[in-house]
């Protein structure tokens, strides 16, 4: 895993915030961090290359967000 790689690239590459969440494999009882993150619909592409780019073998789930409130992104 390289998750401080992958926060770090994001910090330095799109200058987003990156929320790491403590979890536990289902199946292996491991402990491993999610890492959350939010961007704009633009930056999206950006964002998958870098992970890949990083850490090819990183899960990565996307999920659309109706509104997003907060630092960095505009208040309706």
């Amino acid at each position: 895993m390289k998750q401080d790689e992958v926060r770090d690239a994001i910090y330095a590459e799109i200058n987003r915030g990156v929320t790491k969440l403590p979890a536990m494999g289902g199946y292996t009882g491991e402990a491993r961090p999610v890492l959350m993150v939010v961007v704009y619909q633009t930056e999206f592409t950006k964002l998958k290359q870098l992970i890949k780019n990083v850490d090819p073998s990183a899960f990565v789930i996307v999920s659309n967000a109706y509104e997003v409130l907060g630092e960095g992104f505009k208040r309706a």
